[in-house]
Parts: structure tokens; C-alpha cells; sequence
């Protein structure tokens, strides 16, 4: 039989990728006397994770943003050989896909849970067009007859027998008026809300906060090494 032989173990990082705290630890604390804790690494080293431009709204705070990204996959391997190319990766990634998250982050911002009530206001402003068309029409007659033989009867001059002068005048007139108006009103109405329950509200705001969160590490879990 051969004799049993006994091989020194690979290293089980053999080959392997760093990972982001191998990465912050080298740059944060490398030859340096006054070391950084391990929740102060992603602070004192982001800027050489993120040394490039990608939008992000201003209702985060950037390092605050950056420091989520690296605590959560602090002890996770980069998926790339060097840093610079996953540096690379995560600049395409982050312009992809932040522009969607912005309008999340952005409509948390409209929640004022721990105001006494929420006040909205709202402007009604009502217009309107009216018209008025008036027409009168007025008519006069005037029956003018003379006899010169004043011994005739009245009744013979109204009746047309014994007339020597006879004038008879028809006046027919009419009068248009029209008038228009415009109409407006504005009305202000207040409405106020008192949460019934701010702890409820809250609790629903930060599980909303923490879901965006979450879906952007899963969309930057690809660019990580599939093995802790």
C-alpha cells in the first residue's frame, strides 16, 4: 500500500476576487498607525468605490447611499478581477438604474409624518359668460282729419264723407339692447388630516424606504461574486 500523504490545504481565497472589505481595509487603514474601525470603512473609503458621476436625488444623502451599498455587501467578493473594472460595472449599473429609484425616493418626501395634521389647500376658481338680448318695438298712429264746412256732422269727418283735408301718419320704431357680462369666482378651500395612528404611518413609510433599498442591491448583486 502506498503511505497515506497529507497535502497543506489550499487557501480558500486561492484565485478568488477581494472582498469589499479586504478592498476598504487596504485603502482605509494600509500602513497607517490609527486604524479605522470596521463600521467606518465604507465612510473613509467610499470615494474610491465611487470616483464617478451617477444621479441620485437630493433628497438622499449621498453618503449615506454609498455607505448602505458597501455595509451590505461588505464581506461580499467583487464579481471582477480588479477594482477598476468593477468600478466600471457598477458606474453602468448605477446610471441605469437610478434614474427609477429617484422618483421612489422622491415620493417619500411628500409624507409629513410627524406634523399634527396635514394641511392641503385647494383653489376653485368658477367662470362663466352671460348675454342679454332685448328688442322693443314701439307704433304710433296719427289720424288728422278737417272739413272746411263746419255745418257737417263730426260723425261724416271721422267716417271720410265730408273731408276737405285728411293727413293720417303711421310712426313704427323698434330699439335693440344687448348686454353681456363674465362671471368669476374663486373659492379657497382648507382641508386638514390628523393620522389616526403616526406609528402605523411611520412603520409604512420606512418598510417603503427599505423596499427601494432592496431592490437596488438585488439589481447590484450581479456585479458581486456569486460566493461569500
Amino acid at each position: 500500500m502506498f503511505p497515506y500523504l497529507v497535502f497543506p490545504p489550499a487557501p480558500a481565497d486561492y484565485n478568488l476576487p477581494p472582498t469589499v472589505y479586504s478592498l476598504l481595509e487596504a485603502i482605509v487603514n494600509y500602513g497607517k498607525d490609527d486604524k479605522k474601525k470596521i463600521k467606518e470603512l465604507a465612510k473613509y473609503g467610499r470615494s474610491e468605490f465611487f470616483d464617478f458621476d451617477y444621479p441620485l436625488t437630493t433628497n438622499i444623502s449621498k453618503e449615506n447611499f454609498e455607505c448602505m451599498i458597501l455595509n451590505h455587501f461588505l464581506m461580499r467578493r467583487i464579481g471582477y478581477d480588479t477594482l477598476t473594472a468593477f468600478k466600471i460595472a457598477l458606474n453602468v449599473k448605477l446610471n441605469e438604474i437610478m434614474p427609477i429609484y429617484n422618483k421612489m425616493f422622491d415620493m417619500l418626501e411628500g409624507w409629513n409624518l410627524f406634523n399634527s395634521g396635514e394641511v392641503e389647500t385647494r383653489t376653485v376658481t368658477d367662470s362663466g359668460q352671460n348675454s342679454v338680448n332685448a328688442t322693443s318695438t314701439t307704433s304710433s298712429i296719427s289720424d288728422r282729419r278737417y272739413n272746411d264746412a263746419p255745418q257737417n256732422r263730426l260723425v261724416d269727418v271721422q267716417n271720410g264723407e265730408y273731408v276737405s283735408e285728411y293727413n293720417y301718419d303711421t310712426d313704427t320704431g323698434s330699439v335693440a339692447n344687448t348686454s353681456s357680462g363674465t362671471d368669476s369666482r374663486t373659492t379657497n378651500e382648507t382641508i386638514t388630516r390628523t393620522p389616526a395612528d403616526k406609528i402605523k404611518i411611520y412603520k409604512e413609510f420606512m418598510e417603503n424606504k427599505t423596499s427601494i433599498y432592496t431592490m437596488i442591491f438585488k439589481d447590484l448583486d450581479p456585479l458581486f461574486y456569486g460566493l461569500v
